[in-house]
């Protein structure tokens, strides 16, 4: 069995869950993705995760803004700008990656086809551990999103969800910080998780 998650060894990537994109036609309702996202902030706020927001120009929209259910939740954000389908050949992004000197990606974004696809296979190519959080991410389509899942798997990404992230971080239910991530999910199930 492989060892668990930890969150002191993790960085939290957000890959372009911005308005304009969120909106898109995807494989998961938009607020079921913006809560899944929000409540994936509130436990890297938990344990003070390195957090980075990737986004992308779009449009006439040269300043995109991430959504708020993630800049709520997180106090230390870092919002990088890319303009590649492979976020690892933005050096503002690898530098800051490699500068946390942590080894696990915990990974979403919009469209796990794209960003997310290529921070998860990039991620291995560069010798992380990455986790993929299917809830918090959206696919253009299921078929398309399906072949990039299974590309995931053949490489070794670790599939999860936030309900299962956050059990895996939280040791003791019942002291801090644990206590505060099992709260997280509580509150994303009374919101209507997966729905």
């Amino acid at each position: 069995m492989p060892s668990k998650l930890r969150a002191d060894e993790a960085i939290m990537v957000f890959g372009d869950i911005q308005n304009g994109i969120t909106n898109m036609p995807l494989t998961v309702p938009e607020q079921s993705l913006k809560r899944s996202a929000g409540a994936l902030a509130q436990l890297a706020e938990i344990y003070d995760m390195p957090t980075i927001a990737l986004c992308i120009p779009k449009g006439e929209d040269t300043n995109p803004t991430i959504a708020p259910e993630i800049t709520g939740a997180r106090s230390k954000l870092r919002q990088i700008r890319r303009t590649r389908p492979d976020s690892f050949e933005n050096e503002e992004f690898r530098k800051a990656v490699e500068a946390t000197g942590r080894k696990t990606l915990i990974v979403s974004g919009i469209a796990t086809e794209i960003v997310v696809q290529w921070l998860a296979l990039s991620g291995i190519a560069n010798g992380y551990r990455v986790y993929l959080v299917v809830d918090a991410c959206g696919g253009l389509s299921t078929r398309s999103e399906e072949a990039a899942l299974r590309r995931f798997e053949a490489a070794g990404v670790v599939m999860t969800s936030v309900v299962s992230l956050a059990g895996e971080i939280s040791g003791d239910f019942t002291v801090s910080p644990g206590k505060e991530a099992i709260d997280v999910v509580y509150r994303l199930i009374a919101a209507g998780y997966g729905r």
